[in-house]
Parts: structure tokens; C-alpha cells; sequence
């Protein structure tokens, strides 16, 4: 069948507009991830309330079941049975793509990280699928690697749409692609889970830090600060408790104990049983050098537990209300973040009022809304759900939150 052959995905017949086919590209759904989280929050939540005739899940390789709830209706395949890379397999997926695409007459395809549009796009080419590269890092990391740049280049120039997380990160993409730019760019925040109505704990004296054990996530710069406060007698009580795996475990282990921070400080691995951590957290404190949209501060947030941040690119600033919701600090400033950290410590009454301010927070980022931006990009009507309504109505236990621990895979 040529390109001219291919089947019309707009119409039903005259005057009728059909349902569309969405399809989800992305590298694989079985880490715990934020970018992973977020994919099959949004598909699931597509798909649970309808305006599709199908939802697809397409996997460059798959990797084991998805961590996080994930609807049975989507369809679920993979390009690869086994991993693959972009660049050296780039014949086959373009191919096998394009025949996935068209075998199941699919009207969008959601591109999962920029990287991927290497592929994505050529395969789409005369095929009249709409493209939607979905960036889940800000513009200006690429992490070292190459093919995230070049993918960003072909996205900005051929895809027909750029969804980003922030709107500072539109601003990124229009500077770093210049007059290239043709995609249109929309930002789209991911979800927070629902609000916790349990009440806030002002006796706790734990801090708390969720995230890969990697040097984007700082870790190294907050255990400094917290060397910092260990020598105020008055902050002896408190213990902080960073929760991740990665590479950096046994770096960090050594400065925790160079420190003499051993009995201050709790190293715990990842867990998809989060929230028992954001049951018995005072604070959260995040120090990463650079971030997307850090889901663990939409985490906190809806837990009711105020966060100091380093006000670095980008997320942090777009989901706390300096003053009102949290703290945030100037990027790298330690002591600064060490200063902000006793402030609350000391201040039951402060720290209970900012908890209040960030649950009212999370609120603006609940996934009926998100949901609602999704449908408007993709030009569906949005059906009202009793779940839109339940979202923020009170709960008399934790709700079950997974363990959003940020991915670095491409």
C-alpha cells in the first residue's frame, strides 16, 4: 500500500469526525521513573475516561510489567524483543515503526523523549500521523548525549508538536532552536497524585529527599548542609532520610561517614512504598542541579509536607510559592539551603502553615486538569467522570503513592 493508499483517519463518513487512534512511544514502561509515572498516569487516565477508539503502548524493548497503575485496555507491543539502541538499530525502527503505524491506522503518535524522534519522524513521513514529541528534561541538559540534542532538533523543526513540562522550558526551546523552530509548543505539566487529608505530623523532626542516587539529584550538597546543621545542638533530634538507588551509594555512604553523619543520616533504597516516608516527614528538601519537572516536590506537596529547594532549571520555581508553599533557595547556595532548612526546623508553627499552602498547591496540578490540557492538544472532548469530581474530596487514609524516582535513560 503506498502513502496516497493509506486510510483516511479523520472522517467517518461526511460530516463525522472519527475517534482517534493514540499511540504512546517510549523506550520502555518498566522502570520506577518519573518519565515512565507520568506516561502511564496520562495514557491510563485517557483511556479510563474514553473520546478514543484505541490507546497504544509501543515499546522500543520491554523490560518487565509496568510499576505503576496501567489501564488493560491499552494495547501493549515492542518494536525490539530485545534492547536495542536508537542509533544503531535506526533502519529497523524507522521500519518497523511506519508498519506499526499503519497496520493499526494510528492518527497520533505521543513521542515519549525527544531522542526518539530520530526515528519517530521519519517514519512518519507521508503518512499524515500527527507527531507529538513529549520532553520530559528541560532543554538546556542533554546529559552528555548527542542524540537527545540532535532529537531535539529534528523535534522542533518536523514534529508538529513540542509538549514540555514548564513554561520556562518553551522559553528554552524557542532560544536553543532559533529560527528552525516550526512545531508548535505547548507546555504540560505532569499530575499530582491526590491530596493527602491526614494531619500533619508537627512532632516528626525526619527530613526527607526521594530520588536516584546520581549527581543531577545533589545529594553530595545536601549532605553538606546537613553537616552544617549537625552542630547546632538544638537540631539533634532531627534525622535525615534520602531514599534511592544509583550509582552514587557508595560515594555518599563514604562522605556520610567522613562526616560522622552515620547516626544522622538514614541511606534507605528505593521502595514503591513511598509514602509511609511522606507519612512521617516534617520537611523535603531537594538539591538537584538541574531538573525537568521534579514529580517528588508535586509528591510532597499533596502529602502535605513543605519543601526547601534550590531554585534550580527548571520545575522548582512553577511548583512552589516561595513563602507560601515552601522554600526555595539560589541554585548551589549551601549554606543558604542549610539556613532555610533551620528556619523550619525551629518553627513548628511556620512549617504547619506551609503545609496547609502546599496541599492548596498540588490542587492546581491534579490530574483531572492535567487531563483536560491533553484532550485540548489532542483535539478530543473531554467526558466528565465521577473521578474528576472525587479527586480532592477528603480521604480518611494515605492514598498509595508510587515511588517517583527520576529516570535517566533516554
Amino acid at each position: 500500500m503506498t502513502d496516497a493508499e493509506a486510510p483516511d483517519r479523520r472522517s467517518d463518513g461526511p460530516g463525522k469526525v472519527k475517534a482517534l487512534r493514540c499511540c504512546f512511544l517510549i523506550e520502555h514502561i518498566g522502570a520506577l521513573g518519573g518519565t515512565e509515572r507520568a506516561a502511564c498516569q496520562v495514557m491510563t487516565g485517557l483511556a479510563e475516561r474514553g473520546g478514543f477508539e484505541a490507546i497504544h503502548l509501543l515499546e522500543v524493548f520491554p523490560v518487565g510489567p509496568a510499576p505503576f497503575p496501567f489501564d488493560p485496555s491499552i494495547r501493549r507491543a515492542a518494536l525490539s524483543a530485545r534492547k536495542i539502541s536508537v542509533l544503531g538499530a535506526w533502519p529497523r525502527l524507522v521500519h518497523r515503526l511506519r508498519a506499526y503505524v499503519r497496520m493499526h491506522a494510528i492518527d497520533v503518535l505521543i513521542v515519549v523523549e525527544s531522542t526518539h524522534a530520530l526515528y519517530a519522524i521519519p517514519a512518519l513521513a507521508g503518512t499524515g500521523v500527527r507527531c507529538v514529541v513529549w520532553e520530559h528534561f528541560n532543554f538546556g541538559v542533554d546529559l552528555g548525549r548527542r542524540p537527545r540534542r540532535w532529537g531535539r532538533r529534528v523535534a522542533g523543526r518536523w514534529a508538529d508538536d513540542v509538549v514540555t513540562l514548564t513554561q520556562r522550558d518553551i522559553t528554552m526551546w524557542r532560544m536553543g532552536i532559533g529560527t528552525g523552530m516550526r512545531a508548535h509548543l505547548t507546555a504540560i505539566s505532569n499530575a499530582a497524585p491526590p491530596v493527602w487529608r491526614t494531619a500533619y505530623p508537627v512532632e516528626s523532626r525526619v527530613v526527607l529527599a526521594v530520588g536516584r542516587l546520581v549527581p543531577q539529584k545533589g545529594y553530595d550538597r545536601l549532605i553538606e548542609a546537613w553537616r552544617l546543621l549537625a552542630r547546632d545542638p538544638a537540631l539533634a533530634a532531627w534525622r535525615l532520610a534520602i531514599v534511592g538507588d544509583g550509582p552514587l551509594r557508595g560515594v555518599l555512604e563514604r562522605q556520610i561517614a567522613d562526616a560522622e553523619l552515620g547516626e544522622r543520616i538514614e541511606l534507605a533504597p528505593a521502595t514503591v512504598a513511598i509514602e509511609t516516608y511522606y507519612a512521617r516527614a516534617a520537611l523535603y528538601c531537594c538539591a538537584s542541579r538541574f531538573e525537568g519537572f521534579p514529580m517528588v516536590l508535586l509528591e510532597a506537596a499533596a502529602a502535605g509536607v513543605p519543601a526547601v529547594a534550590f531554585n534550580c532549571e527548571t520545575g522548582p520555581s512553577e511548583i512552589i510559592i516561595d513563602g507560601e508553599s515552601g522554600v526555595l533557595v539560589p541554585q548551589g547556595d549551601v549554606a543558604g539551603l542549610a539556613g532555610a532548612l533551620r528556619a523550619l526546623m525551629t518553627d513548628p508553627v511556620r512549617r504547619a502553615r506551609l503545609s496547609v499552602g502546599a496541599r492548596k498547591r498540588a490542587e492546581v496540578f491534579a490530574l483531572p486538569i492535567v487531563l483536560a490540557r491533553w484532550y485540548a492538544l489532542l483535539g478530543v472532548d473531554a467526558p466528565a467522570t465521577r473521578s474528576d469530581v472525587e479527586w480532592s474530596v477528603g480521604q480518611d487514609r494515605t492514598p498509595r503513592v508510587r515511588s517517583v524516582i527520576m529516570s535517566a535513560s533516554v
